[in-house]
């Protein structure tokens, strides 16, 4: 209720695709940053907060309603007085609905709601299970207590040091009267806020055919995310967007724009620790491109740390600190590092294989790998193809690089890479984003390739039908 409520207050329906995904960051960024001030202060908690949201969401549609009605006066009065009527000065003053030519890059509405249906159906007859157990041992802390305290008797350090924001927003899915929590419909949550990135994103790599899109509805990983409560998808959506806006704007990008994606990075890391590469790269690409404008770079640092710190990044670090000794103590005691250049080697290659080999190969090679989560499947291995072909194209280069660079990283650090794709959507979904975007700038390779890609999504369609086959039994 209390992201609702906050949604609310910014307005979160109103502008472009991008623009909606923004606010709605904002106000779960917000509501972060009031249960953290809220734990250390040790005033209010989950509850409580409520009152302010509300009273916020009040002030905004009051506001908001006021300006749109001085706004109608002024043009009245121009236009009795012979004048004509003029745009707002300030769009965001309008009441302008969500803009159709982005919210068009979205896949077909028919195939949208067949996933929908899927995930209510497996919803309904499934318990509400964690891949890890540790995301709902938080969820039921975070309710009991109200705030973002760590519980220095929990068994598993995982519970306290690697789960927050997203086990927090879990804990908000209550409605006010009602002990029932709707936890259970965390995945059609998590489709709209993974569809709501696409629709931000789509414009920027170029996509136009519809049809293209229901490519990332069949990404076998992503399906998995929908299923089982975990904070992957979570965490890689804002990584994504971020990604995507540095590798498809560019040089092109304003001071605002800059902010914002250095923000998005930041979110990330602090949602998800092993995101912090990934944030890197952005920084990267924004400290090179626009070297000569220290503005930016400042502003970019700044938004950065202010989203590192809305996503709990600081809060973790202190409390880690507080309770176990050290800021960095529970991730070093974890272990989950190759420790040697020669096991790094190893891990990257079988890293690599995994992702073409659609789960077949490595298994049988290392037995001993077991994983959650799928892979990415066909849709990755076609997106390579397509990038290989194009390589010319700059959107192709610049995400090969972003990419790989998270891919590199993250095969040569974690020894189960091979099983653990879902560590790595946000770069995954990139190379498929720009992928379908050189798809349309093509005209060698066109044809052949948009009938191979049809064969991928039946593909992988027939593939995520068998996992919630599977589900289900």
């Amino acid at each position: 209720m209390n992201v609702l409520l906050l949604a609310i207050a910014f307005r979160a329906w109103s502008g472009s695709a991008r623009s909606v995904f923004l606010r709605v960051m904002a106000a779960i960024a917000t509501f972060s940053l009031e249960i953290q001030i809220a734990t250390w202060l040790h005033a209010g908690n989950i509850r409580s907060v409520r009152l302010i949201n509300l009273a916020a969401a009040a002030i905004g549609v009051s506001w908001h309603a006021y300006r749109r009605a001085s706004l109608r006066g002024v043009e009245r009065d121009v236009v009795e007085a012979g004048g004509s009527s003029f745009p707002p000065a300030d769009p965001s003053l309008a009441s302008a609905p969500v803009d159709s030519a982005s919210m068009a890059r979205v896949p077909p509405l028919t195939a949208v709601g067949g996933l929908i249906l899927l995930i209510t159906i497996l919803a309904a007859f499934r318990p509400v299970v964690g891949a890890d157990p540790y995301h709902l041992h938080r969820v039921d802390q975070i309710t009991g207590s109200g705030t973002l305290a760590y519980d220095a008797g929990v068994p598993d350090i995982k519970v306290n040091a690697l789960a927050g924001v997203y086990e927090l927003l879990l804990a908000d899915l209550r409605i006010p009267g009602m002990s029932a929590a709707l936890v259970r419909l965390h995945g059609l949550l998590g489709l709209g806020f993974y569809l709501l990135a696409i629709a931000a994103v789509a414009p920027w790599a170029g996509i136009r055919r519809r049809w293209l899109l229901l490519t990332i509805l069949v990404v076998p990983v992503v399906f998995h995310q929908l299923v089982l409560v975990k904070n992957d998808l979570f965490g890689a959506v804002p990584a994504f967007v971020a990604l995507a806006w540095v590798v498809l704007r560019g040089p092109a990008m304003s001071l605002a724009e800059c902010a914002a994606a250095a923000a998005l990075a930041g979110f990330g890391v602090g949602i998800k620790i092993s995101s912090a590469f990934i944030a890197l790269v952005v920084a990267a690409f924004l400290a090179v491109e626009h070297r000569g404008d220290w503005k930016r770079v400042a502003t970019s640092f700044a938004a950065a740390s202010a989203g590192a710190i809305a996503g709990g990044l600081l809060f973790t670090l202190i409390e880690n600190h507080l309770v176990y000794g050290g800021a960095l103590q529970p991730y070093l005691s974890l272990g989950n590092r190759h420790e040697h250049v020669a096991d790094a080697a190893i891990g990257f290659g079988r890293f690599a294989l995994s992702l073409v080999d659609l789960g077949t190969v490595t298994p049988r090679v290392w037995p001993g790998r077991r994983g959650w989560g799928s892979t990415f499947g066909l849709p990755l291995v076609w997106a390579l193809v397509v990038l290989a072909l194009r390589w010319r194209d700059a959107h192709a280069r610049r995400a090969l690089l972003a990419a790989g660079a998270c891919l590199f990283v993250f095969g040569a650090t974690y020894p189960d890479a091979d099983v653990a794709h879902r560590m790595v959507i946000a770069p995954g979904l990139l190379l498929i984003v720009v992928a379908l975007g050189c798809l349309e700038r093509d005209e060698r390779y066109a044809p052949a390739l948009r009938t191979a890609l049809i064969a991928v999504i039946a593909l992988s369609a027939l593939q995520v039908g068998r996992s919630a086959w599977l589900y289900l039994r």
